[in-house]
């Protein structure tokens, strides 16, 4: 009896694993663009604005410095140039 328990105990396991691992699989976040649609002559303007916001440290709402650095979970943003400029 004890042998019957302990196989069903290691069976369950397994598929719950093996769920858990196909679930994770499945979901592919893509990761998020954030485009900032700007007439020709403001794209340099703009891109250097990018840029000297990425160099500044990461802040919490309450203004305190976030203890670690990572862009993992942020999106992309990326100036591009509007057609209807």
């Amino acid at each position: 009896m004890m042998f019957r328990l302990a196989a069903l105990s290691v069976a369950a396991a397994m598929i719950a694993v093996t769920g858990f691992a196909a679930t994770d699989a499945m979901i592919t976040e893509t990761p998020e663009v954030i485009r900032i649609e700007v007439a020709p002559d403001q794209l340099a303007d703009c891109e250097r604005a990018l840029r000297e916001v990425g160099a500044m440290p990461g802040v919490a709402d309450d203004g305190s410095p976030l203890l670690f650095e990572g862009s993992a979970g942020l999106p992309t943003v990326v100036c591009a140039i509007s057609i209807d400029a």
